[in-house]
């Protein structure tokens, strides 16, 4: 698998600012528009890949099914984006918490990411959240791999 933007935003992060400052190019905003460009993307190529009755899987008891991450990951959008476009929201979970339905939770999250990409593209967002939104969007996207791979599915990033 190639590097991503994702993970050379988080690695300059990880760096620290002034290693950061060294190594970044001038835009920061294009990196992290371009990370959660490619992690959405994988997101949502893996929710329109499991088929709808595979939904309700989840590997163990305590772990989220499926539709639960992605609906969680729906919802996360909302609450990062919406702060990253400078709005004092607090963090709810209809999406994980509602329908199942494989056809809703992808129409969620297609609507979710089309936010975030408009948070994204207006340039003068609040850095923190939109950093934060790749970060956790990356993650569960790890999530989902190993769930598609134990589905016998091949993710969409390999």
């Amino acid at each position: 698998m190639k590097p991503s933007l994702t993970w050379l935003v988080l690695g300059m992060v990880a760096a620290g600012p002034a290693a950061a400052q060294q190594a970044a190019p001038a835009d920061v905003p294009a990196l992290l528009r371009g990370g959660f460009a490619e992690v959405s993307d994988w997101v949502t190529r893996a929710a329109d890949l499991v088929p709808a009755e595979q939904y309700g899987y989840r590997p163990v008891g305590t772990v989220r099914t499926f539709a639960q991450l992605v609906g969680h990951l729906a919802d996360s959008y909302n609450y990062y984006c919406s702060r990253g476009a400078g709005r004092n929201v607090e963090w709810a979970d209809p999406a994980e918490k509602g329908s199942q339905d494989k056809a809703a939770l992808v129409r969620q999250l297609k609507q979710a990411t089309g936010a975030c990409t408009a948070a994204y593209a207006a340039g003068n967002g609040q850095m923190p959240p939109l950093l934060g939104n790749v970060a956790h969007t990356s993650l569960h996207y790890g999530n989902m791999v190993t769930y598609l791979r134990m589905l016998g599915l091949v993710p969409p990033s390999s």
